[in-house]
């Protein structure tokens, strides 16, 4: 039995009431798929192991059994054979002689498993309750850490009671209210003595940690209730989720029961209303000892000890803040009387409304500070004041700031002013000045040894740097902000990494990376740090196809911005018109590009303003009616804006706006620049984009596949699956692709739908001929031309002949026809001398009716040399020459083994022949021979569609493309024999003999011999 129990999977979850676990149980019985019981049930009634394996039960409510009936039913459970997958759920963690009688090993699952991500979060909250604001999630996933039935709560609260957001917690947790009272009988009444006596001294412990814990009940001054140790009650909290993780061995309690506990306490139904001063000393003694400052001063608080909690914040304020604590200092320091304010907590205070985004709080009392003549000079006050100006984007008057005569070596506070100061010099553009105030900032630092001030010099230098020197740079910083505990500077350098590795082309661990940053500056950091973490997240989601994401960390950028008055919505209104442009919502994306331009323009922040125009630029050219002289001005303006490193971006969009105009060789010129512009600035992203202008605008058909080779290479590399499908899908649509090709761009077609994206370049996905390329030709069941996307009107050909002479060329597959046989086939009653014009007249109407703009040199689409007039079918998309190309590679497909491939590309052959070719010039000699070709080559297709359905067992399909074949040739001796042999094959023996009766009437209709019956045995 051990060796049967060993081997059978049991999951046991563990958690509070309210985190979902009878849903996530029936969830695994859905559609019959396993068997769900109470455990009270269970006993009463024993499972019966059914007959179909494997089997899988599911046991709900194990805590109502007591110990004794918990031991009985391990021990049922532990006689059930081996296949059968038991998952079980409680609300308190099970006996320990519960997992001792199941004699086998239990992975349990607790409140962290079930609780819900932010995303999810937002999710509920939308889909639910209607709720789109990503802010309002946010404070929800705070209050609630995630707990489902709390996540309800603050939703109805939300939405139905008309509750701000900033009076959520107060309103879900005020007592009488739904989710206090349940919160009370279902979470709080089931908790055991001990761990209820814990929980009443972690509201005034943040965090709870165990040291601190074991300390305290060892001082006598925790009283556990319970056998074990302190440490017992602490993981029991924490696997039924009322406790969460918050760091190493830390926890703290879910914001809404601590507020609901704080409520009882005040109101007299719990403890004496505040800790004993033993309790306070020992735990401040504690936190001070473990450098948790900020714990220190929130229990000083809280004992009503203001003197001592303004002095720990005034000597310790600055780690608070670093390692995350804003908001908490704001909060405390409301508390502090005037009467204990000193110059630094003054500092204090600045530095924290900014951290917390009270921008103009931070003003007003860093404003006051720089009035007095004595201290305004301070480096302390310039560094800190000018932070609060380069966080909205105000670089100049930040600089401003930081240039007064400090001697940056002589103090931390030095450092960091140089610091600041190089970092603006690097917004401003002044790359030189920046590099070198940077550089003696790191020499200062060093010197000194302060970890806080070497991460900020390092960060500063990375600014201007570049490649292996701004990573070495960054490192230096990264592990210095670590050493330091400095959680604020450690989210800027993930922030600078994280915009590095997207300039990099690296965007899955730029993900990575910008995520984490996300989420530690959640709480922690300033709003700014916030906004540029959630930028670099949604640039780098925009980039790996995953839309919805990006757009809600964008949508964050936005909300973040306007709710703390920062300067910095651009790059969010950016993101989310670039998603839609991706997404074909023009008129959508148009709005939200004008209103980053808007944005971008007012705080002079040329980072957005140029990808914003260049991506206004696109949208303006898009689209049935473009408007080219709004997208002219759009690319002109960024051209005159960008730096350096953002000139390729600026010089694609000028060549897309030439290329539209139909000025090609400036379109030309712009592509060749912006190439090595990116090349120069080793920006891989830039680069691509520059490539694909390149393919667009090259009269040379292999330079273009070349380039959208290496193009696609880039993307792929970079995990940009989108702009590498956009580049196959270019490929294919290049005039002569071959059959590979086109079969790729085919698969990525179907991709980038599935994603959402229904065009690449202004084409309808999966790609019809409405854009597809430039000049598109059908001559399969009749004649038609396409530019630009739009049928070529009749009138626009002026005559029948003109018509004609594109119909021959196509005849000839590119191959030069002489004049004189053109003049004879044109006007074969004419006499020469009179046709040589004529035909001259003719040459420049077809060159004008595939070219009306006149973008490309004359002989693009029609060559004319000495040896005759020729179709140059590698600028010109023709339908036949697909449906060769196409049948060339499914040929090979079958050759090599790749069945389930061709088949796919033949039903697209069989798709595209529409009717004969030339079929509306059934009696001219002239098409014969590409008419029989591709005639044969359907017709082949069809009987390779037939034998790879049969041997695929599909037999219906086959049937259908054998009785189609039927159709066209009567007299098919092979196409009856495989259409008998299919139908026996598939049983449906009364259509087998019509079948074979068709069969026989048919040859004997033309003397051939009759088949044997024994075809209709299944023998041959």
């Amino acid at each position: 039995m051990a060796e049967q129990a060993r081997r059978r999977r049991c999951f046991v979850y563990v958690a509070a009431a309210g985190y979902g676990k009878t849903t996530t149980l029936e969830a695994l019985c859905a559609d019959g798929a396993g068997t769900y019981r109470t455990a009270e049930a269970l006993l009463a009634a024993p499972y019966r192991h059914p007959q179909s394996n494997p089997a899988r039960l599911v046991v709900d409510d194990l805590c109502a059994l007591p110990v004794p009936a918990q031991r009985r039913l391990a021990r049922d459970l532990a006689t059930l054979p081996a296949d059968v997958e038991l998952w079980l759920a409680a609300r308190r963690p099970p006996a320990p002689e519960f997992y001792a009688a199941l004699s086998g090993a239990a992975v349990e699952r607790g409140a962290a498993d079930l609780a819900l991500s932010l995303d999810q979060v937002a999710r509920v909250l939308r889909e639910e309750h209607g709720i789109v604001d990503a802010e309002v999630a946010v404070l929800v996933y705070d209050v609630t850490a995630g707990w489902p039935a709390l996540v309800q709560f603050a939703g109805e609260a939300l939405a139905r009671q008309g509750v701000g957001a900033q009076e959520l917690l107060a309103a879900i947790t005020a007592p009488g209210t739904e989710a206090a009272n349940w919160l009370g009988e279902q979470v709080l009444a089931e908790q055991p003595e001990g761990a209820a006596g814990l929980l009443e001294a972690a509201v005034a412990l943040d965090p709870v940690a165990d040291g601190l814990c074991l300390g305290l009940a060892d001082a006598g001054l925790l009283d556990t209730g319970m056998p074990g140790t302190p440490l017992d009650s602490l993981r029991w909290l924490n696997r039924a989720g009322l406790l969460v993780a918050r760091g190493g061995t830390a926890s703290r309690l879910v914001p809404a029961v601590s507020a609901v506990l704080g409520h009882r306490r005040r109101s007299g139904c719990a403890g004496t209303g505040r800790p004993s001063d033993a309790f306070v000393d020992f735990a401040v003694a504690w936190y001070s000892r473990h450098r948790q400052p900020l714990a220190a001063a929130a229990l000083l608080h809280r004992a009503g000890r203001p003197a001592r909690c303004a002095a720990v914040l005034a000597e310790h304020g600055d780690r608070m803040l670093a390692a995350g604590g804003g908001a908490e200092v704001v909060r405390l320091l409301r508390s502090i009387p005037e009467e204990h304010w000193s110059f630094e907590l003054r500092l204090v205070h600045g530095d924290a409304l900014r951290m917390t985004g009270d921008v103009a709080g931070a003003l007003r009392v860093f404003a006051a500070l720089l009035r007095d003549p004595v201290r305004g000079g301070d480096a302390g006050l310039r560094w800190r004041a000018a932070m609060v100006h380069y966080m909205r984007g105000e670089y100049p008057t930040a600089l401003e700031l930081c240039t007064v005569p400090v001697e940056a070596g002589r103090s931390v506070d030095g450092v960091l002013l140089s610091a600041c100061r190089a970092s603006a010099l690097a917004m401003l553009g002044r790359a030189a000045e920046s590099t070198a105030v940077a550089a003696e900032a790191v020499r200062c630092a060093e010197g000194l040894g302060d970890d806080r001030a070497k991460a900020a010099a390092h960060i500063a230098a990375a600014l201007g740097g570049v490649g292996a020197r701004r990573d070495e740079h960054l490192a230096a910083a990264f592990e210095a902000a670590q050493r330091a505990d400095d959680v604020v500077t450690v989210v800027r350098v993930l922030v600078n990494r994280a915009e590095g590795l997207i300039r990099d082309a690296k965007y899955p661990e730029a993900s990575r990376v910008a995520a984490r940053a996300v989420h530690t500056a959640e709480h922690k950091c300033p709003p700014g740090l916030l906004v540029s973490a959630l930028s670099n997240a949604g640039d780098a989601l925009l980039r790996l196809g995953r839309y919805d994401e990006a757009e809600r960390h964008f949508e964050r950028v936005v909300a973040v911005s306007h709710r703390v008055g920062l300067s910095r919505a651009a790059s969010g209104l950016w993101g989310i018109a670039e998603v839609r442009r991706q997404l074909g919502r023009r008129e959508q994306s148009r709005t939200a590009f004008e209103e980053a331009v808007d944005a971008a323009r007012a705080v002079a922040d040329t980072q957005v303003l140029v990808p914003a125009l260049a991506g206004l630029t696109r949208v303006l050219l898009d689209g049935p009616d473009p408007d080219l002289a709004a997208a002219r001005r759009a690319a002109e303006e960024a051209e005159r804006a960008a730096p350096e490193i953002l000139s390729p971006l600026a010089l694609v969009a000028a060549g897309w706006v030439a290329f539209a105009e139909g000025a090609l060789p400036v379109a030309q010129q712009r592509a060749a620049a912006a190439v090595t512009a990116a090349r120069a600035s080793r920006r891989a992203d830039c680069l691509a984009t520059a490539l694909e202008l390149v393919a667009a605008v090259s009269i040379d058909t292999g330079g273009a596949v070349a380039a959208l080779r290496e193009a696609e290479a880039i993307w792929r590399a970079a995990g940009a699956v989108p702009a590498a499908d956009r580049a196959v899908v270019l490929l294919g649509r290049v005039p002569g692709a071959d059959g590979a090709q086109r079969s790729a761009a085919k698969a990525a077609e179907r991709r980038l739908v599935e994603l959402g994206v229904p065009a690449v370049d202004g084409a309808r996905l999966p790609a019809g001929e409405d854009r597809s390329t430039p000049v598109r030709v059908r001559v399969l069941g009749g004649f038609e031309v396409y530019v630009d996307g739009r049928p070529v009107p009749l009138p626009a050909w002026r005559s029948r002949q003109a018509r004609s002479l594109v119909k021959i060329l196509v005849a000839r597959r590119g191959r030069p026809v002489p004049r004189l046989e053109l003049r004879e086939l044109l006007w074969p009653d004419d006499e020469a001398h009179r046709t040589a014009h004529r035909l001259s007249v003719l040459l420049s109407v077809v060159r004008t009716v595939l070219d009306p703009a006149r973008r490309w040199p004359t002989d693009h689409h029609v060559r004319a040399d000495l040896a005759g007039i020729s179709l140059d079918v590698g600028h010109v998309a023709v339908d036949v020459e697909e449906l060769l190309s196409d049948a060339a590679h499914a040929a090979l497909l079958v050759r090599t083994g790749d069945r389930a491939q061709a088949r796919e590309v033949l039903v697209e052959l069989d798709r595209l022949y529409r009717g004969d070719a030339f079929g509306d010039e059934p009696y001219e000699e002239w098409a014969d021979g590409l008419r029989e070709e591709a005639r044969a080559v359907w017709l082949r297709a069809l009987r390779d569609l037939a034998g790879l359905s049969r041997a695929a067992g599909d037999l219906d399909q086959a049937v259908t493309y054998l009785v189609r074949l039927l159709a066209i040739d009567a007299y098919d001796e092979v196409v009856h024999r495989g259409l008998v042999e299919v139908l026996v094959r598939a049983g449906r023996h009364g259509e087998a003999r019509r079948a074979f009766d068709r069969w026989c009437q048919a040859m004997r209709s033309i003397d051939a011999p009759v088949p044997t019956v024994r075809v209709l045995a299944g023998r041959p």
